[in-house]
């Protein structure tokens, strides 16, 4: 019994002394952020705001390229050189298009689509449009909204108090992904109670329906638009599997006239991270990726 309290001790420090570790690796970002900082949100819009002049100025032939999108794109704070930019730079001065750089890390699909409506309709712009299933589910409307919060219960309550405080623990979070990727593994699917997992299979069907309307709005737009779906890419993915989940069959099934989805396991599927644990592409699977969405928007001129 004595020496099983011992052993016991010994585990407790030992997980204290991890998280203690990864406090002190993280802290001055988590503890001493700027009190004023300016939010992701706030940043898009200024550098919106510098670019919608020329991004709307109205001509004839000039033809336009406009990336837009989240860290998936842009994800150099992440990965080091792990971005799309370059690529889609080189390739517009090539074409001598006008390249108009719209991706913000931080940002997330409602800051994309808040942009995204006061880009003027030119039938010549062409769009490469990113949206991670990490968002899905984002777009609600007010009265969702309003329905889902007035439901909480103290059950709930409790639950969510007991998630964020787990939340807090980086111990707990690198366990969780070892876990899951362990899963994924074994089994080809997400762990279930995941947040992969309930975007990726169990959607609810508000969630989807409040997509489609997103992608309705995407299509009615003058000119070449493409829809790259963003999976994490620290996982390979088995397709059989995911062809039977309810997201890879929602946006497999929609045709739309003037859109053009691409799911990225579909293109890649090689376990191309940043790392492990980040979900970010990284400089392979982005030039693999690039190299086929270039040859799209080639097809299509």
């Amino acid at each position: 019994m004595h020496r099983i309290t011992q052993y016991s001790f010994l585990v407790i420090i030992l997980c204290f002394s991890i998280e203690v570790a990864f406090k002190l690796k993280y802290y001055q970002d988590k503890l001493f952020s700027p009190f004023n900082a300016t939010t992701p949100s706030e940043k898009y819009l200024a550098l919106w705001d510098s670019l919608s002049s020329s991004a709307n100025a109205e001509t004839l032939n000039s033809k336009r390229l406009f990336l837009i999108g989240d860290s998936f794109f842009d994800a150099e704070e992440y990965g080091g050189e792990e971005s799309y930019v370059p690529y889609f730079t080189e390739f517009s001065l090539e074409k001598n298009w006008d390249f108009f750089n719209l991706t913000l890390a931080g940002t997330d699909i409602n800051d994309h689509k808040n942009i995204w409506s006061q880009i003027r309709d030119q039938p010549n712009n062409i769009y490469v449009f990113s949206i991670k299933v990490h968002d899905i589910g984002k777009i609600k409307s007010n009265d969702i909204i309003i329905k889902n919060s007035f439901n909480a219960s103290s059950e709930v309550s409790f639950k969510s108090k007991l998630i964020s405080l787990m939340s807090k623990s980086e111990l707990i979070y690198l366990l969780k992904d070892t876990l899951h990727q362990l899963y994924m593994w074994w089994v080809n699917t997400p762990a279930p109670f995941t947040h992969l997992y309930k975007v990726m299979v169990t959607p609810p069907d508000y969630d989807l329906l409040e997509l489609s309307n997103f992608l309705t709005t995407l299509n009615k737009k003058k000119g070449f638009v493409i829809v790259l779906i963003n999976y994490p890419y620290n996982f390979k993915y088995d397709i059989k599997q995911l062809s039977q989940s309810s997201l890879y069959n929602f946006f497999n099934n929609h045709n739309l006239t003037n859109l053009k989805i691409f799911q990225s396991p579909l293109i890649t599927n090689k376990k191309e991270s940043v790392n492990w644990r980040n979900v970010h592409p990284n400089s392979a699977s982005m030039k693999e990726v690039f190299n086929f969405i270039q040859q799209e928007i080639l097809n299509k001129k």
